[in-house]
């Protein structure tokens, strides 16, 4: 299992476990995906990712993608566990008054990184 952060202010926390111990050579683009795809392919890992409330689901796909292409993976398949925080309010010390905070999402992924069993690249290369 590894474990990494990415991201500017709000960081993102990668969950790595690998399934296959094989290396292979890094990929330049990661298809995200919501279903499993019908075309062959083989499980290289699976990546769990979450990130504080407000940070933008797009930074965490962003990431997933840059850690899939290190593992050479040509696509992920997501699911989304994202949530809702509700809305709260907040006393603020420096005012003296309170203040609402609006609901935010919570991103929270998991993602089979997957490689083309059709691919014509060996293990290694």
């Amino acid at each position: 299992v590894a474990l990494g952060t990415f991201g500017c202010a709000q960081q993102t926390l990668l969950r790595v476990s690998k399934v296959d111990a094989h290396p292979y050579a890094p990929t330049t683009a990661v298809e995200l995906l919501r279903h499993a795809p019908s075309r062959p392919y083989q499980v290289l890992a699976v990546i769990h990712a979450e990130a504080p409330a407000g940070t933008a689901p797009a930074q965490v796909l962003s990431a997933i993608q840059r850690k899939a292409a290190s593992l050479g993976g040509d696509a992920v398949i997501l699911v989304d566990h994202s949530r809702r925080t509700t809305q709260s309010l907040q006393f603020n010390p420096a005012g003296g008054q309170y203040q609402n905070l609006p609901s935010q999402i919570v991103p929270d992924y998991t993602a089979t990184v997957i490689r083309w069993s059709d691919a014509k690249v060996s293990p290694g290369s």
